[in-house]
């Protein structure tokens, strides 16, 4: 009698389009017809009252599924509060849901209407409608970190870019390769800016002074008078006029503090990525492959340990981006391009450590090598074998997050030994031509 009564007859689907103030939910049965609409304030306890209306709508047997584009953001909140009621949360590409549009002839966004399309792809089993994977809350929290850690890194690229083009107005040869002084980009220029933001007085200045400066900032010791020198000659040389060198002097003023700022950010983003990997048991693991530093180990928690745990080892490859599945079709000319659906985050991660590792590991090396040298012709050799490297790192990566198995440096040298001498014997065995 209990085995009935857990027996599942059929599912409705909940279409849910998001937005910051309200959602609009439509609810479809299995047959695609229209049981209960309404708008819902962006509100805890408003969607958790929502939900439960739309659970009561349910015939006995029958469960129901929710589908919505966002799990963050503006959907952050419905994410966790069918989480806590325990319904399934499947989530639609953009892109996926404007073709399905297109393909309704909907000619453009509407709220309801793309509420109803949200939950009719998953009637329809539409391929841009899959199960959103909830992660547990140490890898949610290093999701968050590595993602702000990647947000903050580029925040300091443009930065140093915006600098850079300023400098190219004030002195051109500081960017220059046989520039004697600081680099554009290195501690020693970022202490000269924020004493002399647009090297305004520096040319007053004594060459002690400078080399004070520096000295403080650097470790270069006793090149810093050299350098102090080449700074003082390059502001005496500035020509611009007084109310524009003004202005860039401002600006680089403002850039030195955002820098600044970034910096410390990165600091502590750093340190609380180093601690939540250092007291997962999977982190030490991670940690102890060539080329996986703590913020690689804090990817692969956050972005493809949830998704590990739930698909093949191919599947969760082709979603860290590192296999040569694309989307070319047909006789399309041109580059190719990688298959929908993977994660930017893990491939730059993976791609990064496969770099890393080819100068710490020997085993590494040797496998890139056999790549390079397999990819000759191949207009970018070096990319085409760094991503075969990473490939083949995340078969040991995958194992390692999905099972009880530690990395072992040994156990791989010895695998690998016996691969090339089975590949000599091979060689051997053949024909003469």
């Amino acid at each position: 009698m209990a085995k009935e009564e857990l027996k599942i007859l059929g599912r409705w689907s909940l279409g849910v389009d998001c937005g910051e103030q309200q959602h609009r939910f439509v609810l479809l049965d299995e047959f695609r017809v229209r049981q209960g609409a309404m708008w819902v304030d962006n509100r805890t306890d408003k969607i958790r009252d929502a939900l439960m209306k739309m659970l009561m709508k349910l015939p006995e047997g029958y469960l129901m599924e929710i589908v919505t584009e966002g799990l963050r953001s503006i959907g952050g909140i419905l994410v966790q509060v069918a989480t806590e009621l325990g319904i399934p949360v499947y989530q639609v590409n953009p892109k996926a849901l404007k073709d399905y549009r297109s393909l309704e002839g909907q000619p453009r966004k509407d709220d309801d209407r793309d509420a109803e399309l949200l939950a009719r792809m998953r009637i329809n089993r539409v391929n841009g409608c899959r199960l959103a994977i909830d992660p547990r809350p140490e890898e949610r929290l290093l999701c968050r970190f590595t993602r702000l850690h990647t947000q903050l890194v580029e925040q300091r690229k443009q930065i140093m870019a915006r600098v850079r083009s300023r400098l190219l107005e004030l002195g051109p040869e500081v960017v220059d390769s046989e520039w004697e002084g600081p680099g554009y980009n290195s501690v020693g220029m970022c202490a000269v800016l924020e004493r002399w933001p647009g090297f305004e007085g520096l040319e007053q200045a004594r060459v002690s002074t400078i080399e004070r400066e520096l000295r403080s900032a650097t470790r270069r010791g006793d090149a810093c008078k050299k350098m102090a020198k080449a700074v003082s000659e390059m502001a005496r040389r500035i020509t611009l006029n007084v109310a524009e060198r003004r202005a860039i002097s401002i600006e680089l003023d403002l850039a030195m503090q955002h820098l600044r700022l970034t910096k410390n950010s990165l600091a502590k983003v750093d340190k609380e990525i180093k601690d939540a990997v250092d007291v997962h048991l999977i982190g030490q693991k991670l940690l102890a492959i060539p080329g996986v530093g703590h913020f690689t180990a804090g990817v692969l928690i956050g972005e493809i340990l949830p998704l590990a745990r739930n698909v093949s080892e191919g599947k969760a490859a082709t979603y860290a981006g590192v296999t040569p599945l694309s989307r070319r079709s047909g006789k399309k000319k041109g580059p190719s391009k990688l298959a929908r659906g993977i994660n930017k985050h893990a491939v730059r991660a993976i791609y990064l450590s496969a770099v890393s590792a080819k100068q710490l590991s020997a085993i590494d090396n040797a496998y890139y090598e056999k790549q390079l040298a397999r990819h000759i012709g191949h207009p970018k050799p070096h990319v085409k074998a760094f991503l075969s490297l990473a490939r083949q790192r995340f078969r040991v990566m995958y194992k390692l997050l999905t099972s009880d198995a530690t990395y072992n440096k040994e156990t791989l040298i010895k695998s690998h030994l016996e691969r090339l001498e089975k590949e000599k014997t091979t060689q051997s065995r053949r024909p003469a031509a």
